[in-house]
């Protein structure tokens, strides 16, 4: 079903004064509730709504019929109000109110003879209903009532204010949550006079979600489009930080924020809907120009092959550092902005390198696929020279080519040249850089002496923050990068013990718990972290009974591995 047809039932009902029960069901995220108050608003706009009083009450956590009943009356607005949460103020309206007034005062009255102020309460909440009257009344969420509250006894009361309180009642749901589904449809279908499938195409999504008059607006929604996300949470998760990114990349070459943001578009899907979406993991190590080098000659795993197809006409080839850090915010929910303009100067700077046509591109293209007639010595002197021009902007899977191009025609002292060039030019890079997996996917033939140089400058990597900072950091952030992994894996028992009992408030808990986490993990360096990360909170736990209860919280240091009661 259409937007617009879903639209124009509704602007239909909304101008109705005859009572009826409206179904909206479709699946989480689709913006049923935003949807809803979309069109409401514009019926109030358009003076189109035949009843000048609402109530909009989520039955998420209500517990009884009584909270539902004394939520509608609490939560009713009226004239210019309705399509607006409530207030204070709506509240004191809706008890000053002739007509509220004049069916409670009898009864609040009759009720101080005889009760305590809680009793009264109680009893208000019980005879709000008799205010609820010829009004317009939307109950969201049904699926998450809490467990006192039946689906049976909502619709229920849902009929009973259609029937005897002439209200128009709209029932917001996801149909897919309820234990029972043939019971809640045959429920269902008694109470509701219209249902309506709430199911935007992704265009209708992004007219409903997305900000039109940001300037990046345009960008992200044809990304959005051609991913065909639909959901309206994920969408405006997208846009939430598409803000921030585009807010830290303004002064830097367009092309760069457009990539960034389309990388971000991509790894926030990911996140928020990974059972639709290529996994996170998969998009960190994913090379175009490998999978195409390699497809067909061996199996390939399911995961990278779903990616392929999903991003084959979109813009992302390969994870470079920006998309890296970008990945990063995706999944943290927000961004380090040192670690975006870093990666992004570092970016600018091989894109310009890049516009001034670099000599190992063109030696490739011009020399090797462009003729039939270039002399070998001619192609590899321009391969030779074009590698060490470029080393410090090209690319590791350019740089590993034109390696193995050299070492395969016999000149190994060129080659090795070529290596030890691309390494010294990228000494100030972070250590992830010199992870193989961050340029490589598991198939690939990376070049024996580059595979070794990259592990020597990843091992020999320096330092230089404060280890507690950093731990602290991590506690806070609930998140590390390589270079936090390994410099925990650096520090010895007797440095945890320092940092540990350095830690103040809620730092303890947050930061040994990442701690705990990093050691638990898969990563290689997650021994050394385990090792020395429980001897130094067993030392600890030694100088006090007080002290090693405490580090129960985190450890059980008798057993083979963490406490996973607390």
């Amino acid at each position: 079903m259409t937007l617009a047809v879903v639209e124009e039932e509704v602007r239909r009902f909304l101008s109705d004064p005859i009572p009826e029960v409206l179904c909206i069901k479709g699946k989480w995220g689709v913006g049923k509730t935003f949807g809803w108050r979309t069109f409401l608003r514009k019926a109030r706009d358009d003076n189109n709504l035949a009843m000048r009083r609402y109530a909009y009450v989520s039955l998420f956590g209500l517990n009884s019929l009584d909270d539902l009943r004394y939520a509608l009356f609490e939560r009713t607005v009226t004239g210019d109000a309705i399509g607006e949460d409530p207030s204070p103020e709506t509240f004191r309206e809706m008890v000053g109110d002739r007509n509220a007034g004049r069916k409670l005062k009898p009864i609040i009255d009759g009720a101080l003879a005889f009760f305590n102020r809680q009793g009264v309460s109680d009893l208000l909440a019980k005879a709000a209903i008799l205010t609820v009257r010829n009004q317009l009344i939307c109950f969201d969420d049904l699926e998450r009532a809490g467990d006192g509250l039946g689906t049976r006894e909502v619709l229920g009361l849902a009929s009973l204010l259609k029937e005897e309180r002439h209200c128009k009642v709209v029932l917001l749901l996801n149909d897919q949550e309820h234990d029972d589904q043939d019971e809640f449809a045959r429920q269902l279908e008694k109470v509701a006079d219209v249902t309506l499938k709430f199911e935007p195409t992704t265009s209708e999504a992004c007219d409903i979600a997305l900000d039109h008059d940001a300037s990046f607006a345009d960008l992200i929604r044809s990304r959005i489009e051609q991913l065909d996300i639909t959901n309206i949470r994920v969408i405006r998760k997208i846009e939430r930080l598409a803000k921030r990114l585009a807010r830290i990349l303004d002064n830097y070459d367009p092309i760069i924020a457009d990539e960034a943001l389309a990388t971000l578009v991509l790894a926030s899907w990911s996140v928020q809907q990974p059972k639709l979406a290529p996994p996170i993991d998969v998009m960190r190590r994913y090379n175009a120009l490998s999978m195409s080098a390699h497809f067909g000659d061996k199996p390939v795993d399911p995961e990278f092959k779903r990616f392929q197809e999903i991003v084959a006409d979109y813009p992302f080839r390969y994870a470079n550092d920006l998309d890296r850090a970008v990945i990063d915010g995706a999944e943290a929910g927000y961004f380090v902005e040192a670690d975006i303009r870093e990666t992004a100067q570092q970016l600018e700077a091989e894109l310009k390198a890049n516009s001034r046509n670099n000599a190992l591109s063109r030696a490739w293209h011009e020399l090797y696929h462009g003729s039939l007639a270039t002399d070998d010595d001619v192609f590899l002197d321009a391969v030779y020279e074009g590698a060490l021009k470029d080393a410090a902007f090209t690319n590791a899977v350019n740089i590993n080519s034109a390696i193995y191009i050299l070492r395969e025609c016999g000149r190994e002292d060129q080659a090795a040249e070529v290596t030890k060039a691309y390494i010294e030019a990228n000494a100030s890079q972070r250590p992830e850089f010199f992870d193989v997996g961050s340029h490589f996917s598991g198939g690939d033939r990376v070049e024996d002496t580059l595979r070794a140089a990259f592990a020597e400058a990843r091992a020999n990597y320096v330092d230089d923050r404060d280890p507690l900072d950093v731990l602290r950091e991590i506690g806070v952030r609930r998140a590390y990068d390589e270079r936090d992994v390994m410099l925990m894996a650096r520090q010895g028992p007797d440095n945890f013990e320092l940092m540990f009992e350095a830690l103040q408030g809620e730092e303890v808990r947050h930061s040994i718990e990442i701690i705990r986490q990093l050691a638990r993990s898969h990563r290689p360096e997650a021994a050394a972290i385990d090792q020395a990360s429980r001897e130094a909170l067993k030392r600890i736990s030694e100088k006090s009974p007080l002290r090693a209860r405490k580090i129960g919280r985190f450890i059980d240091l008798d057993g083979e591995g963490p406490d996973e009661t607390n």
